[in-house]
């Protein structure tokens, strides 16, 4: 899934009425996706690479791949939520419970470019028939119902957050998965 796809629908599940719960659930969306982010900067930014080596080669090299999987962990995860629960740290809890939700969403539409979920412990890897984005691997539907999902997820949100501060976000995010849908899908 897209990385603000997870941060909505994170929000939207275990964001509840709780706004000192929305930082915490936030950033265990938006974290097991920034090694990528990271990566893809290096990689175009210093490195100078193309778009075609970076995610063609580079991003399925075993040491990447390992880096990128970790914070993908749910049995990590598990550990965070466990010490949270033991130890009575309630962001820790909303954190690693978001990272749990990441990896769950990521599960049914990642196909070749999915992650060890369950590292350190196996290093196995589900390929989804479907995919969020590879056409070859039914993109079209998978951004859909992402969108969907958001769309949803969003007007949740809408009715949580009556603020300007909270809505702003979740239209120009709105706003920019209908423009990539069009673009992509109708043009």
């Amino acid at each position: 899934m897209n990385t603000p796809a997870h941060a909505i629908l994170n929000l939207a599940v275990l964001g509840r009425d709780e706004r000192r719960q929305a930082v915490p659930v936030l950033a265990g969306a938006v974290v097991p996706d920034l090694p990528i982010f990271g990566f893809y900067a290096w990689q175009k930014l210093v490195a100078g690479n193309p778009e075609s080596a970076i995610w063609g080669t580079l991003y399925f090299r075993p040491e990447w791949q390992m880096f990128f999987d970790l914070f993908n962990s749910v049995p990590l995860a598990l550990v965070g939520w466990i010490v949270a629960r033991v130890r009575g740290l309630p962001a820790l809890g909303a954190f690693s419970l978001s990272v749990l939700l990441h990896a769950a969403c990521d599960l049914p539409v990642h196909h070749d470019d999915g992650h060890r979920h369950f590292l350190p412990f196996s290093h196995w890897r589900f390929e989804s028939p479907l995919s969020y984005w590879d056409p070859r691997h039914y993109g079209m539907l998978g951004a859909g119902l992402e969108g969907a999902a958001v769309l949803v997820a969003s007007a949740v949100l809408w009715q949580r957050y009556p603020n300007a501060a909270a809505r702003t976000p979740l239209v120009v995010v709105n706003a920019l998965y209908a423009t990539v849908w069009y673009m992509f899908y109708v043009s």
